[in-house]
């Protein structure tokens, strides 16, 4: 059976297109495929069974639709297209492919004064996809030059959604005051009753800072708040980040059960959609509630689904997040060399990517296997690395558990 063209490229063809020209792409497409046996079925479970797509079919049809649109289309509306297409294939994964695409839309609208809206816009999803691969430098380079460009025709929200990205990064790095700053600033701009996407996509950022800072009831507010407003506009893509957030916070407060089923709502979502980074982030936290309900064989099956999608996306800090938990799995099972080697590659990964929160965990998970391996000192100094970074950012919970385990030393 051929492969269809992929659905978030299908459902908004029709918005572009006439039917006629639509059926000329479809058949353009479908000629060009060579056809695949049928994938045999599985009986693991579902969410364990999730494939991870290969991207040369999504390419392809980008490929061949980008030149089939660019001598059909007028300017605006074929650069509208590209630039739908890059979001999509972003939730897709294919980073590779979302930076071509907005290269493309830069370089069509350098000299076009009635086009800055999408120059801005191309230089900010490039920014992002830059920051989920910890290349911080050309994120800030794209980001900073989208801010200019929607300075000098006084667009607030396009500023806002910088703005917010900013704090993502600066939450990423472990500056928790920056992104919360960033976060306020954005959210300031985006005061907006009918600006629903925007104002939650904020709410969900102070959300995760909240939850950063042990502050678990400010977060679940701020996470249901978004969620209200996502609901209004069915955007799946966010739904699914919104419950993954909320499994989060059930996982800090101890509640795995809890956490477990937002897992898998927020799985449902993003599987629907193919939203790739979230499966991974989410198979990443289902792993570690496993791992603290003791189920080691099947928190390591989550993990190993996690590293495979990170791979793909080259998603670095996911990769050391992941290596973090298989350093736990490998502690609990008393493999104490193979769980060192693995918290040393967090810390490593972590230390190179810039990101503190992580570093700072991972120092923390050290301590405990030290202690563990009986080795006093080395575990007094991992748990002392970690608490340095939570009270520069006042987690007062994180504060407290490192304080009882120093003082039972």
């Amino acid at each position: 059976m051929a492969d269809p063209i992929n659905k978030s490229i299908s459902e908004v063809l029709p918005d572009f297109f006439s039917k006629n020209q639509l059926d000329e792409f479809i058949s353009l497409y479908q000629s060009s495929l060579v056809f695949k046996a049928e994938p045999s079925t599985s009986e693991n479970s579902k969410h364990l069974d999730y494939q991870i797509q290969d991207g040369l079919n999504y390419r392809s049809q980008i490929d061949l639709l980008i030149t089939f649109s660019g001598s059909r289309l007028p300017k605006e509306k074929f650069l509208s297209l590209l630039l739908y297409i890059s979001q999509a294939s972003i939730i897709n994964g294919d980073f590779l492919a979302a930076i071509d695409i907005n290269e493309k839309i830069i370089t069509l609208t350098s000299d076009d004064v009635d086009m800055k809206d999408l120059s801005a816009n191309a230089h900010l999803l490039v920014g992002d996809i830059y920051s989920r691969q910890a290349k911080w430098q050309e994120s800030f380079n794209y980001i900073n030059k989208a801010i200019e460009i929607f300075q000098s025709v006084s667009d607030a929200r396009g500023i806002a959604k910088c703005e917010n990205l900013l704090g993502t990064i600066y939450g990423d790095l472990g500056d928790i005051q920056k992104a919360k700053e960033n976060f306020e600033s954005a959210l300031d701009k985006s005061n907006d009753e009918k600006n629903y996407k925007e104002k939650g996509k904020i709410e969900i950022n102070l959300g995760i800072i909240s939850n950063i800072k042990g502050l678990f009831d400010e977060a679940l507010v701020n996470f249901k708040r978004a969620l209200i407003n996502y609901g209004k506009v069915g955007d799946k893509k966010r739904i699914a980040e919104i419950h993954q957030n909320i499994g989060m916070v059930y996982t800090k407060k101890g509640e795995y059960k809890l956490a477990i089923n937002e897992f898998d709502e927020s799985l449902s979502y993003s599987i629907e959609i193919n939203y790739l980074q979230n499966i991974g982030i989410v198979y990443l936290n289902k792993a570690f509630a496993h791992t603290q309900m003791n189920d080691f064989t099947l928190a390591n099956a989550f993990a190993d689904k996690s590293m495979e999608v990170a791979h793909k996306l080259n998603d670095k800090l996911t990769i050391a997040e992941v290596y973090k938990i298989k350093g736990i799995i490998q502690r609990n099972l008393k493999n104490y060399i193979l769980s060192e080697n693995y918290l040393e590659t967090s810390l490593r990964l972590n230390i190179e990517a810039g990101n503190q929160l992580n570093r700072a965990e991972t120092y923390q998970e050290l301590g405990v296997l030290y202690k563990q391996m009986g080795k006093k000192q080395q575990s007094i100094e991992s748990y002392k690395n970690a608490l340095e970074y939570f009270k520069k950012i006042n987690s007062e919970p994180d504060i407290t558990y490192l304080e009882n385990l120093l003082s039972n030393k």
